[in-house]
């Protein structure tokens, strides 16, 4: 099988090999063993290829050693906000490349793009800049974590840097209260700032700066903010859906949404009965579907069907309707 790395090697040979170099030979395997690794990886794993290829060397020349692989552009040096690891990656002469960063199960996608590059070539000649070299680095959640998270989520739960829509807050008429008075209701979008220490979280709401302890955070439930493009029916002649703050009876609810119980209507012993069935302020309710002669509804509540009929789904209002 061809050596797909055989330049690199041939170049380190070349260029130093006849120089004087110390240690020559100790060096050239620490390359030959960080060429064998794909993607970034530490200088712990670059010392345990080290180890499984026979060669024994302390940590403090193997620093040394990769330090000099990038300043020779064998190798690139790479940290990235999500945990500040020094990662090093392979330097392909003549290409360029930038990095996505998922937070949350740390993996780095690396893309390359000629409209974004030629983009970054037209911004600065636009301000007179002569760009020598430059990276970009976008974070989020990949598709494998997306793909696993829940629609709802606690504010506790969400990444640094995303932007979530306030559905729930599951909390009691005081903490409520509190919450409104901090600007927190259902409807708006908050941005997560940091985590800071102990379990608290910074976050933005219309411009001001919020702390939260780690309770308050887990009594708010959100989810990420809709972007236009992604709603579906939003066009002209599309299904309108409710705004966030409008609530509806369950009745105008097709089957397979969901949305958070705004309030239950009725007299004292209606609201008492439905309560016991669980239907509660802030409880997340899905449609099933309604019946055949349409004089009723199931739903799904806390993990239990009921079917209701037209006249008490008709006092269940909910909020913040899924698409």
């Amino acid at each position: 099988m061809p050596d797909g790395h055989q330049q690199e090697k041939d170049q380190f040979r070349r260029l130093f090999g006849q120089r004087g170099l110390d240690r020559f030979e100790e060096r050239f395997q620490i390359l030959e063993s960080f060429l064998k690794l794909e993607g970034h990886v530490s200088l712990a794993r670059i010392a345990d290829q080290v180890r499984q290829d026979g060669l024994r060397v302390d940590n403090e020349f193997l620093l040394q050693c990769m330090e000099q692989l990038c300043r020779l552009g064998f190798a690139s040096q790479v940290v990235f906000d999500r945990d500040k690891t020094i990662l090093y990656e392979h330097r392909q002469l003549g290409e360029h490349h930038d990095h996505m960063v998922c937070t949350k199960c740390g993996e780095i996608i690396e893309f390359s793009d000629d409209d974004l590059e030629d983009l970054q070539e037209k911004l600065a000649a636009k301000y007179g800049f002569l760009m020598l070299r430059h990276k970009m680095e976008i974070y989020g959640l990949c598709g494998k974590c997306m793909a696993q998270r829940d629609n709802l989520i606690p504010l506790s739960r969400a990444r640094i840097g995303e932007k979530v829509e306030i559905v729930n807050v599951a909390a009691g008429r005081k903490m409520q209260m509190r919450f409104a008075s901090m600007g927190l209701r259902t409807g708006i979008v908050v941005e997560i700032i940091s985590s800071a220490i102990g379990g608290q979280i910074v976050i933005a709401s219309d411009c001001n700066r919020l702390i939260l302890c780690a309770g308050m955070a887990s009594k708010i439930w959100v989810r990420p903010e809709k972007r236009l493009e992604e709603t579906p029916n939003g066009g002209p002649g599309g299904e309108r859906l409710p705004f966030f703050n409008e609530s509806v009876p369950i009745t105008r609810m097709a089957p397979g949404k969901q949305g958070s119980i705004a309030r239950v209507n009725g007299g004292h012993f209606s609201r008492r009965r439905l309560g016991k069935m669980g239907f509660h302020q802030g409880v997340i309710v899905r449609v099933i579907n309604g019946s055949a002669s349409s004089d009723g509804i199931e739903v799904m509540v806390r993990g239990h069907r009921f079917f209701l009929s037209e006249k008490d789904a008709s006092k269940i209002f909910v909020e913040n309707v899924t698409p």
